[in-house]
């Protein structure tokens, strides 16, 4: 039975509130997520340890997780239920003012989060499909770098061929462009980053930064067509919304279940009706924030709103873009690899070193302050993901 199937879902809540839970049973009943007449449509555990025990032996579809539990609170509820429960998805259960501890638990093995009471039985639906096919992608990529790591893919042959694949289709002018610049350095061996700039028929620029799963020549290949749709409808004037729509159908034509593309793609424009200076359009599709940073030293975040491309089909494809008038600055894209870049004591660069850079550093200087922390981080050693970043200055 498929996941996203509108059969009947198996639910888990585990929370402690018998008033939150009954609220929570009767979102489910309204939901359309669970069927079966007088059957209870959802398995309630008190505490975490009930909870435990009751999914080891109900093998749940998804678990409503309370992050406030007598046994447990905080990132340890969910990161204990995570290693009893590698494969089922997490939907943790916060309060009002728990965002941070939310996004947290996201980055601890979460799928999802719910605010309580602010949610009604739409929400729930949506959010818990929503967690069901993102862990059943997570299930599928992890099953496959098993894979990878398992047979030790180092064909040199193909390594070298799908380098020099790469090496030309990076080669283009609009990597040049004096409003550019980028680095990537890939890791021994090549994982799928690749960047793009191009100026379209009315000299705006357009940049994209994708990260392909897979490795080698396989992942080389799936760029070729990807490359040829970004600068074709980039010289053309299409919309990013167009662009993002028709490498999504491409990839849902070409790539087996389990093969997508990360994907954060920019439109940056001088426009006349505005007196702030540059508009700036994005798409985000499983890539690490994109980043705004105004010559005042604000910050504008473009955060990751939609599923990568390849993931969903036509009809339920989300081409909606955000757009944010600025005044000069630096848009910046990096790939989740810098940040998780470690060094030889295992330390990765991390979120909050990263963070600190966009807020001390002056846009013209960040992108070499940003490269002069990595590679003190690194020590001279090599990256184990591929490492990748473009910073495009605005309002020029």
């Amino acid at each position: 039975m498929s996941k996203t199937s509108p059969q009947s879902i198996s639910i888990l809540v585990i929370e402690d509130e018998p008033g939150d839970f009954g609220l929570i049973r009767a979102h489910v009943r309204l939901s359309g997520l669970v069927h079966g007449g007088d059957k209870e449509p959802v398995a309630w555990a008190k505490t975490l340890a009930e909870g435990i025990a009751a999914a080891q032996s109900n093998k749940p579809d998804v678990v409503l997780l309370d992050l406030s539990l007598p046994d447990s609170a905080g990132l340890d509820t969910v990161r204990t239920m995570r290693a009893a429960l590698p494969d089922a998805p997490i939907v943790v259960l916060t309060g009002h003012d728990d965002s941070a501890l939310a996004i947290a638990a996201l980055q601890n093995g979460a799928q999802d989060y719910l605010v309580k009471g602010q949610f009604d039985h739409d929400v729930l639906n949506r959010v818990v499909r929503y967690a069901l096919v993102r862990g059943a992608l997570e299930q599928e990529l992890a099953r496959k770098n098993q894979e990878l790591l398992a047979l030790h893919e180092s064909d040199m042959d193909d390594m070298a061929f799908a380098n020099s694949v790469m090496s030309h289709i990076m080669r283009s002018d609009g990597l040049r462009d004096p409003q550019v610049r980028y680095f990537q350095r890939s890791a021994q061996q090549f994982s799928g980053d690749f960047i793009a700039t191009a100026r379209d028929n009315k000299g705006d620029l357009r940049v994209m930064l994708a990260d392909v799963t897979g490795h080698g020549l396989q992942a080389a290949l799936f760029l070729l067509p990807i490359f040829r749709i970004f600068y074709t409808m980039v010289k053309k004037g299409l919309s990013t919304r167009e662009i993002v729509t028709e490498i999504n159908q491409t990839m849902r034509e070409i790539a087996e279940i389990g093969h997508f593309i990360a994907a954060t793609v920019a439109h940056i424009t001088r426009d006349g009706s505005c007196p702030e200076g540059s508009s700036i359009e994005v798409w985000n599709g499983g890539i690490p924030t994109a980043v705004y940073v105004r010559s005042n030293g604000e910050l504008h975040n473009f955060r990751s709103r939609h599923l990568p491309l390849g993931v969903l089909d036509a009809d339920a494809f989300e081409s909606t873009t955000e757009i944010f008038h600025a005044l000069p600055g630096a848009l910046l894209l990096c790939s989740d690899g810098l940040t998780e870049a470690e060094n030889a004591s295992g330390e990765p660069f991390g979120e909050e070193r990263f963070e600190i850079l966009l807020r001390t550093s002056k846009p013209d200087k960040l992108f070499d302050d940003i490269l002069s922390a990595l590679e003190a981080h690194l020590e001279g050693g090599v990256a184990h993901d591929d490492l990748s970043m473009v910073l495009a200055q605005c309002g020029v």
